[in-house]
């Protein structure tokens, strides 16, 4: 399950339909004597600051066209702040107050920010509940389950608001890119015009277009020699039947436990016509090659070295490793993702029998 942290960038815009700027008030206090000034943020950019008074109250004013996330915080970079409060940011009067877990707050005065309160309370009390059962048989899938339920059903009945695209971001990892696709659609148009929505499809178009049947997208990067490879090649080497290309990375643990999994299936097929394109989200080139040499992982490796920036991994949208692709080299077609454990070699068996 995915934590909801209370300093979570997401992203929540509910389009009026005129277009027209409209005014919002954010106000409310703060109970640490130490914070002077506070500052509004969205995307990473500091839109307005105000002075903190002696009672710790501040406000922030202000027009929107399209109302979207934001983050009030006392530094002008949110994730090292010791304070940091998401809002909503839409027409209307807003308070930040406490919210009641962990000295952190809360923003209310909209439908949108309350939504977004029961998201953040909802994995609040599933991570308590993890957390006080933990190590009881099953309570994790338990968790996991109505975590997701949560968010599906959230992302489903609330097609015209940022709420519902707020669940479909949080979930969209653990369903099929046709579902994330089909809900996507149902959202209403003002919503499609959103940066959120357009984010989610973007990723969702790239996804679909690695699914089981579609043509794999080619690509070339440096392999551990500093030579460039292509994967056109790497299709086309003789004797070569299926291709599995595998993003993963050293400092990811559970990638490095697909490890054995991975060489095992190599061992016994390799001069059957499997082979292994890993592709590496490493940064560190020591690291990168480290883990090949120590884990014997004798396959063919390219990495940009750009960390989640890798140009691959964005281009077959990448979020989160391991993730994985087998194609078939007679085709180009993937034919199946996400071979995971003992499925791998299960899959390969039954290929190349």
């Amino acid at each position: 399950m995915k934590k909801a942290s209370l300093v979570l960038l997401l992203s929540m815009v509910l389009c009026n339909c005129t277009g027209q700027k409209t005014a919002y008030l954010l106000h409310g206090s703060i109970q640490e004597k130490d914070i002077n000034k506070l500052y509004l943020i969205s995307s990473g950019q500091v839109i307005d600051s105000a002075e903190v008074s002696d009672k710790g109250e501040f406000s922030f004013k202000g027009e929107i066209i399209l109302p979207k996330l934001a983050n009030i915080a006392n530094t002008r970079n949110p994730r090292v702040a010791s304070l940091n409060c998401t809002v909503i940011l839409e027409p209307g009067d807003l308070t930040m107050v406490p919210l009641g877990f962990y000295d952190e707050y809360k923003v209310t005065g909209s439908r949108t920010n309350d939504l977004f309160n029961t998201f953040v309370q909802k994995s609040i009390e599933l991570t308590q509940y993890y957390e006080s059962h933990e190590g009881q048989e099953g309570v994790l899938e338990e968790v996991q389950q109505k975590w997701e339920t949560f968010l599906v059903d959230g992302a489903k009945k609330n097609n015209g608001n940022l709420f519902g695209l707020i669940c479909l971001r949080e979930v969209a990892d653990d369903l099929e890119p046709q579902e994330v696709r089909n809900i996507l659609d149902s959202f209403k148009a003002r919503m499609q015009e959103t940066d959120l929505w357009k984010a989610l499809n973007e990723r969702n178009v790239k996804l679909m277009g690695t699914a089981p049947g579609s043509p794999y997208t080619e690509f070339s990067q440096t392999d551990i020699h500093g030579n460039v490879i292509s994967s056109k090649d790497v299709l086309a080497a003789e004797g070569v039947k299926y291709v599995l290309i595998d993003f993963w990375a050293s400092w990811c643990g559970p990638c490095m436990r697909e490890v054995p999994y991975l060489k095992e299936t190599y061992s016994k097929y390799f001069k059957k016509g499997f082979q292994i394109l890993g592709v590496s989200l490493d940064r560190s080139k020591d690291a990168w090659l480290k883990a090949i040499t120590d884990n014997q992982m004798n396959w063919v490796h390219v990495s940009d070295l750009k960390y989640w920036d890798n140009e691959v991994s964005r281009e077959y949208g990448i979020t989160s490793i391991p993730a994985n692709f087998l194609v078939d080299a007679s085709t180009g077609r993937i034919i199946a993702t996400n071979l995971r454990g003992d499925d791998l070699e299960k899959k390969i068996s039954e290929l190349l029998k």
